[in-house]
């Protein structure tokens, strides 16, 4: 029986991001700063510099401690270095099983707080695109039982393709931990079935999973007993869950943008690559079409390539100048530009002023320590 249907299913390990894919919303989409900080934190305690994990996203260690949060761009950046710089094949595994269900901010406040272990999960299917929420970006999640079994099926969604099997194993972590935290007990499990052929660091599966582990499976699934969704949660509180449910609420309307999914599809595969010009027809295939398909639905909408080009790098160029302490330099080069020259006109043309007049005039302190600059 379906509990919560899934868009955009991939049997596979691939990054086709359809029309039915989960977007990042128009402009700069946020993820959490809490999020990042506790990566930070975690990545420090393997040993990893935090300088070294920031490097090329904007950010020094002192903004964690602020609210906010980072674009999706910054966020891609993030994780590519913690891989590169952790040289561990399973931090998936080890980041999605040790996260709190804090840096879910709204949208795990709301599982805490739900009558049942069944109402949370479903809390989180239903609000998998609230900003800020890192997984439900690159993956999805539904829920259905089979019996007495209850299935969590995970699916790849969009992801740049050195990030897919990182991302669902980030997610395959993260439904141990949540449903740790939500009902204080880990998840009786019956089978892992893993729709990927084995990764050379398959081993790694025993340490975080006590039950048979499948790969080359038609579809990625965690299943478990499914008595246990009746779970009475202990932080159980309908009106906190209503508040931080109407929250949710309040973000997924917000991310929308008045935009249709279609063009937000596009606006995410060039953040996903924002530090070079991602061409139409490298778009088109990443989206499943065709170069003249791209191009058809787009003049149906009155709207050009080089327009939602424009309207990206424009947007990133601002969150950069307002948010960061990058120089004009490096946020050139961020964007894909080959000379700052190139950026400043390209600049000018979008907002009718240089990036430091921008900068002097528009930005505000990012995100000001509360213990001043030592």
């Amino acid at each position: 029986m379906a509990e919560m249907a899934s868009p955009g299913a991939q049997s596979r390990l691939t990054c086709r991001a359809g029309e039915g894919a989960p977007m990042a919303g128009g402009g700069v989409a946020m993820v959490s700063m809490s999020y990042v900080a506790w990566m930070a934190e975690f990545m420090t305690s393997c040993g990893i510099a935090r300088a070294a994990l920031l490097k090329g996203t904007g950010l020094e260690n002192r903004d964690l401690s602020e609210p906010g949060g980072i674009s999706d761009a910054q966020h891609i950046r993030l994780l590519r270095n913690a891989r590169r710089l952790s040289r561990d094949p399973a931090l998936g595994l080890a980041l999605g099983s040790n996260r709190p269900i804090s840096t879910f901010d709204s949208l795990g406040f709301a599982m805490l707080c739900s009558e049942t272990l069944r109402e949370a999960i479903l809390m989180g299917c239903q609000y998998q695109k609230v900003p800020g929420r890192f997984s439900g970006r690159l993956v999805f999640l539904s829920l259905r039982t089979e019996g007495d079994e209850a299935v969590l099926e995970v699916e790849a969604a969009v992801a740049p393709d050195d990030l897919v099997l990182f991302a669902v194993e980030d997610m395959l972590g993260s439904i141990l931990s949540v449903t740790r935290w939500v009902t204080g007990r880990p998840l009786p499990l019956r089978e892992i079935r893993c729709g990927f052929p084995r990764p050379a660091h398959g081993e790694s599966y025993r340490q975080y999973f006590t039950c048979p582990v499948v790969f080359d499976a038609p579809r990625t699934q965690v299943r478990f007993d499914a008595a246990f969704l009746g779970t009475r949660l202990p932080m159980a509180s309908s009106n906190a869950a209503r508040i931080y449910r109407a929250q949710c609420e309040k973000l997924i309307n917000a991310d929308g943008g008045g935009e249709d999914e279609w063009v937000r599809n596009i606006r995410t595969q060039m953040l996903m690559f924002s530090d070079r010009l991602l061409s139409p027809e490298e778009c088109a295939v990443r989206l499943g079409v065709s170069p003249r398909t791209l191009r058809r639905r787009l003049e149906e909408r009155g709207m050009s390539y080089k327009g939602i080009v424009d309207d990206v790098r424009a947007g990133l160029a601002r969150s950069y100048l307002e948010s960061s302490r990058l120089s004009v330099e490096a946020i050139a080069e961020q964007l894909g530009f080959s000379e700052p020259t190139s950026f400043t006109r390209a600049f000018r043309r979008w907002t009718g002023m240089s990036p430091r007049e921008f900068r002097k005039h528009e930005s505000r302190e990012p995100w000001p320590s509360l213990f001043g600059n030592d």
